[in-house]
């Protein structure tokens, strides 16, 4: 690892030679950088280390012989004399140095004019100690972080063997591999079923031939527990037992039907006697309402802001142009009435690289009590599934620059003539990242919240 050059004071490199003392500073004792003489005794100094001095409270004009002057004119004079050393400053740069990256392994040697290229660049030395540009925390010699970045990194991207969903190589190898529906497993029965993917092991065991299973007549009494493939074998050999059992099971069955019947018809008895006492009180009801006749309530309110929507079906409309529009919702009560469009696949300019989203005004009930054209804001939030935080959200603006094909009152049709939201609502690299934190798209669907600010 490169040791680190002071922003202060002389060079700190190794030289290939030892160095000409007149190349030393005589303040801080290292080569000289930017060097300036002092003409009263010819000595070197940086640049930096005399003005440091010249900066602290002093009665020495030089810095170096602490020559003593008269009074504050010859100060001045002297002061003046500590001039730039150019010769000296060539000459420097042109010494010999050994890479500070040596006990590494660099073996460049150069001059110290051309060191600083070799250490600083992104081509550099190839021994220097560099941290991984995908932040993990591993320090790595610059030769090798190409190969870290794509081979070891933990966070490096890569794509499910299985699902081919992209994410952190942490978390695919190790969270998603625990949950991956597409995930080859062994049957836990070790049937003769080579691999079964995650998602079919529950329809597989259903099936399984070695899964531990109930008797059928388990309802009936029978706690016998077997394997699939022996479940019939066991019917022929208790199938006189099986037939006791349900015969007992019917009778049973039958006296608590009975029992329940006629409880149910003496409550209904008792309720008809209280409603016919009501009428006979004259309770001013105009209801006619009998004991027998069940009420069925069926109250239908429409959606209102906010609201969560969600599309299903995302692969199917992600592999066609086609939109998605959600159900009709309203911005507040008795207020606007609008959906919501998805178009996957992006519109305009955002084709094949973003999902676009637009809210669509309708014609509704109360059109004739609201204001046109529309005007306020609304945010449109892509839900994380799998945390609280994280949503991706754009805000919708119904104002004075809105189309009036956008915001106008619908008067014919379903919608508006144009919707109004982002073409480049959110990019696919953001939409289908996965992360530890963060999913948008679940079990083939997506979420989205509709809110009126």
């Amino acid at each position: 690892m490169a040791i680190a050059t002071p922003v202060t004071g002389g060079y700190g490199y190794r030289l290939v030679d030892r160095p000409h003392d007149r190349y030393m500073c005589k303040l801080c004792h290292r080569i000289c950088r930017d060097p300036y003489l002092s003409v009263c005794c010819g000595h070197n100094c940086c640049k930096c280390c005399v003005a440091e001095f010249l900066h602290a409270p002093t009665s020495h004009p030089c810095p170096i012989c602490n020559h003593a002057c008269d009074d504050e004119t010859d100060s001045l004079r002297s002061r003046s004399r500590m001039v730039p050393n150019k010769q000296a400053d060539r000459e420097i740069k042109s010494l010999r140095v050994i890479c500070t990256n040596q006990e590494n392994g660099c073996e460049w040697q150069g001059k110290l004019n051309d060191i600083i290229d070799h250490l600083g660049n992104s081509d550099g030395c190839q021994f220097e100690g560099v941290e991984c540009t995908l932040e993990c925390g591993v320090m790595t010699q610059r030769r090798y972080l190409t190969n870290h970045i794509k081979n070891k990194c933990p966070r490096r991207n890569v794509d499910c063997q299985h699902c081919h969903i992209t994410g952190e190589y942490h978390f695919i190898d190790g969270e998603h591999k625990e949950q991956c529906l597409k995930f080859p497993l062994s049957c836990p029965n070790n049937c003769e079923a080579e691999t079964v993917v995650r998602e079919d092991m529950e329809a597989h065991r259903k099936e399984c031939p070695l899964e531990i299973i109930h008797c059928e007549y388990y309802s009936m009494g029978c706690e016998k527990r077997m394997e699939r493939k022996r479940r019939k074998k066991h019917n022929e050999e208790n199938m006189e037992e099986h037939l006791r059992m349900t015969k007992l099971k019917l009778s049973i069955t039958e006296n608590t039907l009975a029992h329940t019947k006629a409880t149910t018809e003496n409550r209904l008895n008792d309720l008809e006697a209280v409603v016919k006492e009501l009428v006979h009180k004259g309770t001013g009801d105009k209801m006619i309402v009998s004991a027998k006749t069940p009420i069925h309530l069926a109250v239908t309110t429409p959606m209102t802001c906010p609201v969560i929507v969600k599309m299903s079906q995302y692969s199917k409309y992600r592999k066609t142009p086609n939109d998605w529009y959600s159900d009709s919702f309203y911005s507040s009560d008795k207020a606007y009435k609008m959906r919501l469009r998805v178009n996957v696949a992006g519109d305009g300019d955002a084709k094949g690289t973003h999902m676009s989203v637009h809210l669509y005004l309708m014609k509704g009930p109360y059109d004739d009590e609201l204001t046109w054209p529309l005007r306020g804001r609304f945010a449109v939030t892509l839900l994380n599934q799998i945390s609280d935080r994280d949503h991706h959200q754009i805000r919708v603006s119904y104002d004075n620059y809105t189309r009036a094909s956008s915001a106008g009152r619908v008067i014919d049709g379903k919608k508006a003539a144009r919707g109004w939201g982002y073409d480049q609502f959110i990019s696919n690299r953001d939409l289908y990242k996965v992360t530890p934190t963060c999913q948008y798209i679940r079990d083939d669907s997506v979420f989205f919240k509709i809110t009126k600010l």
